[in-house]
């Protein structure tokens, strides 16, 4: 191990555990090599400020407040990641050239990231042959699986804090060198019965008593209140909690008003955020450990062997690790507040279950290995794999596992017949590949691959078509005749892509008369009554002829009328004539053009078509998502820079959650709206209470945090009906922006019934259309440039509109009067009535009831200064300030809290 270089670790600010995981890292490596120099890096430093601000804020109202909203797209993000060809097409916030860039200045030996996002980046520029002498290392700091698995296979080394983990890995494909079960890297402060008694009365609390401490991560989120007062509830004796609130000011404040409260069997003490060393003496003195479920906060109270229960407070990844703590018997794992407190209690109360669980913490505790991460960092006789010099060339070294990588493909995608479509492919980056922009066809047939040969010289050549093996025809690198040229004629995976059209069940009868037509063809080569020609009797004529001897005709009357045949155009009719054929039964797979490949020919681009101009000029124009036919691809062959061993992936493939991680997972559609219902179910039962001035108290905040949501949660649907039928796209638009009016009618000094009227009726009007009119499964486009018009309307006008009964709504823009009449004060403001139509009550079910209740509550006092306001608790991490602010301020600060 060397004891000099420069070591960079990323980490995100995103959450608190990936700064400690990296914090934990350096001062291991410094404690082993004091001379060599660490830089913690935040990888979210490289994103647009303004966008970070946004995302961050964006990230943490979703997680906190649309549970089913986080997991949809948690869900969703995981497939696209294990759908997409490579993990370079996905979307990044870390610009490539400016993570380069600081590395470049740096020049450190060793880069290692405690963050995913970071980890795929590192990944992406070594796939372009960058980074290829610096070692990368990525310590994974959640507990589940994912697509993540095709990141270790990108970088040299990942590290898993689980042997369940590890055993995961192995099984999707990375190579048994690239990963170890490290554990979490944490620092375990000494235990003991004097550090415990310290820790305590320093805070001012008994050491004689139970204690529980309470944390919901840097942020504080969770439900506080309703934890400790199941505890108090449950719990038969006197007890202690530590409630730690983060950055949460708004949590520590109902935690100071809540003290007073409980009964004198319980102690409470919340506090704020606590540097690393204070928060890990407090865990270290605690009995039992109530938390949410990240990967660090869990992994230290293991390792200090703490009794832990978590929290369902965000859902995706924390649930997924919840399920895998609780599946290992090292913490419980609770759906509710009640639960929480429940489970605390039975820990408390119960020998056998608490030591079940410690002895599983103990066995946790032993796989931690620190040093195993520290090692790799110092590691410099380590070299990163890269590729051979002749790697892919002609007569060079081959792409390694060929038969097995086929063998696999075989038996998960059997066929006797296979159209080979390869693209075009030069020696430099073209956007029209000068030599042949239309790419190549071969038909293979059984165990041979058919395929002109455009160079072939009856002189010296017995055959006008090839007849090689699928591997030669790949992955080949020796010729198989005098007249060839590698990448164009064979070896195409180091210089092309391919896509292959398998094809299982055509009769043998059919295949005989396939393989028939192919000697003649190569007996009229012979007798020169045919010869190669790009106009006449090109890959693609040879491919028809073989075809339509089989019975499958493929001409079209583009061809009939005499004009070139095209590869790409031949390949997609053939594959709807398969299609169209219920005996049969057809995959797309495609076999990729290997990273790290030396050949003079590698720079593919997809074919084009004269019989498609429009198609192919867009393709020209410019790098355009991947074609559709590209994204119909179920499985490819491929390999990874520097790694010689080919891989079968399955794109389709469905990621398996745990089946404990929580509910059915929803479609984002059904989530928005199901997040929705929730949100009005909970505030609609709110109590309104009187109040002497309504701008001072936190009832107006809550009231916002309403009318936020809705808004927010509006505007998600309406962003993914961008891609449904026109139709609906401008209902719900429209309804939208209704919505939008009556929110800025709301006047945050008086809150006038009619107006708090107008807009419940507009949210409960949109949410009546989105639950007639979402179809299953329909696509997303988050973010859509229409909002950004929106809100830029929206935000300047919201800020100077008096919010008086003159108010007629944002200049310029159209209000369509919608689907419902408008009907009472809200026909004023052009709202709709919540009783003007049956469908809305019929969606609404249960909901109608509590809202037409909280409406007539509303009504007779006005809602205005010295009336009555919604009163609730929050638990929103952030300041809440002690005035209304302008909703569209306090919106824009709730998100981000």
């Amino acid at each position: 191990m060397s004891t000099t270089g420069k070591i960079v670790i990323f980490y995100s600010s995103i959450g608190y555990g990936h700064i400690s995981a990296a914090q934990s890292i350096r001062d291991e490596i410094r404690r082993q090599s004091p001379a060599t120099p660490v830089l913690l890096q935040d990888i979210r430093a490289f994103m647009h400020p303004v966008w970070r601000r946004v995302d961050e804020r964006l990230y943490w109202f979703v997680a906190n407040h649309l549970p089913e909203c986080f997991e949809s797209l948690f869900r969703a993000m995981q497939t696209r990641g294990s759908r997409v060809p490579s993990l370079s097409m996905l979307p990044n916030d870390y610009p490539e050239e400016s993570v380069l860039a600081y590395l470049s200045a740096q020049q450190p030996d060793a880069v290692l990231a405690t963050h995913y996002g970071a980890a795929q980046v590192l990944g992406t520029l070594r796939e372009k042959g960058l980074l290829s002498d610096t070692r990368i290392g990525w310590l994974h700091t959640d507990f589940f699986e994912g697509y993540f698995p095709r990141i270790s296979k990108r970088i040299d080394h990942t590290f898993l804090a689980h042997p369940e983990l590890e055993t995961r890995w192995l099984a999707a494909g990375v190579a048994a060198d690239k990963v170890v079960t490290s554990g979490m890297p944490v620092r375990i402060p000494e235990r003991s019965a004097d550090a415990r008694r310290a820790t305590l009365q320093g805070l001012g609390l008994s050491a004689d008593l139970p204690t529980l401490l309470l944390t919901g991560g840097k942020e504080g989120v969770g439900d506080y209140p309703g934890v400790i007062g199941s505890v108090v509830r449950h719990c038969p004796g006197r007890l202690q909690i530590i409630a730690v609130c983060g950055t949460n000011s708004r949590q520590h404040e109902v935690l100071s008003d809540l003290q007073g409260k409980l009964p004198e069997s319980a102690t409470l003490k919340p506090l704020g955020l606590l540097p690393r060393s204070d928060m890990a003496a407090c865990m270290a003195a605690a009995d039992i450990l109530v938390t949410k479920a990240g990967g660090m906060t869990p992994a230290e109270a293991f390792a200090l062997g703490v009794p832990t229960v978590l929290l369902d407070v965000i859902s995706g990844h924390e649930r997924e690790n919840a399920a895998l703590f609780q599946r290992q018997g090292l913490a419980r794992f609770a759906a509710s507040a009640d639960d929480a407190g429940k489970f605390a209690v039975d820990l408390l109360c119960d020998p056998a279950q608490r030591e079940a669980m410690l002895r599983a913490q103990r066995e946790f505790r032993q796989s931690i290995d620190i040093a195993s991460i520290v090692r790799f960092a110092l590691d410099e006789g380590f070299r990163p794999a890269r590729p051979l010099p002749d790697f892919g060339v002609e007569n060079g070294a081959p792409v390694q596992g060929i038969g097995q990588a086929l063998a696999k493909l075989d038996a998960e995608a059997p066929a006797e017949v296979e159209l080979l479509l390869s693209y075009a492919t030069s020696q430099t980056p073209q956007r029209v590949v000068l030599e042949n922009p239309f790419g190549h066809l071969a038909i293979r047939i059984s165990g041979i691959v058919y395929s002109a040969n455009y160079i072939a010289d009856p002189s010296v050549d017995p055959n006008f078509l090839q007849h090689v093996s699928l591997t030669d025809y790949l992955f080949g690198i020796h010729r198989p005749s005098r007249s060839q040229v590698h990448t164009n004629t064979y070896g195409m995976a180091y210089g092309r892509e391919t896509l292959g059209l398998r094809v299982q069940g055509i009769p043998a009868g059919r295949r005989a008369a396939m393989v028939a037509e192919a000697h003649r063809i190569e007996t009229g080569f012979r007798d020169a009554s045919l010869r190669w020609s790009r106009s006449e009797f090109n890959c693609a004529d040879v491919v028809a002829r073989i075809l339509a001897a089989g019975g499958y005709d493929g001409r079209s009357l583009y061809d009939r009328a005499g004009l070139p045949n095209m590869p790409l155009d031949l390949f997609e009719r053939m594959r709807a004539r398969f299609e169209e054929d219920p005996a049969l039964r057809e995959e797309l797979v495609a076999y990729r053009l290997l990273p790290g490949t030396q050949a003079s020919y590698r720079f593919s681009r997809f074919p084009l078509s004269m019989g498609q101009p429009l198609r192919s000029v867009a393709r020209v124009l410019g790098d355009a998502q991947p074609d559709a036919l590209e994204q119909a691809v179920a499985r490819q062959v491929t390999s990874y820079f520097g790694d010689r061993q080919l891989y079968v992936e399955d794109l389709r493939a469905c990621w398996p959650a745990s089946p404990a991680a929580g509910r059915p997972h929803l479609a984002l559609e059904r989530a928005i709206l199901a997040d929705l219902r929730r949100l009005l179910a909970a505030y609609v039962k709110l109590p309104l209470t009187r109040i002497e001035r309504l701008g001072s108290l936190p009832a107006a905040a809550t009231f916002y945090r309403l009318v936020d949501r809705g808004i927010e949660l509006a505007r998600l649907a309406t962003e993914h009906a961008e891609d449904d039928p026109r139709p609906r796209s401008y209902r719900l638009r429209a309804l939208f922006t209704q919505l939008v009016e009556a929110y800025g009618r709301i006047n945050p000094q008086r809150l006038e019934a009619r107006h708090v009227q107008a807009y419940l009726a507009r949210l409960w009007a949109f949410e009546s259309a989105l639950g007639r009119d979402v179809p299953p499964g329909t696509s997303s486009a988050l973010l859509h440039v229409w909002w950004h018009r929106m809100a830029a309307l929206a935000r300047p006008s919201a800020r100077s509109h008096p919010r008086s009964r003159e108010t007629s709504g944002f200049s310029g823009m159209r209000v369509d009067p919608g689907e419902v009449e408008p009907s009472g004060d809200a026909q004023e403001q052009g709202a709709h009535g919540l009783e003007a139509e049956p469908a809305t009550r019929l969606t609404l079910g249960d909901l109608e009831e509590p809202v037409q209740g909280f409406q007539e509550a509303a009504s007779p006092v006005g809602l205005g200064p010295g009336d009555d306001a919604i009163e609730g608790v929050s638990d929103q991490p952030g300041e809440v300030p002690h005035r209304l602010d302008d909703p569209y301020d306090r919106c824009h600060r709730s998100r981000g809290s």
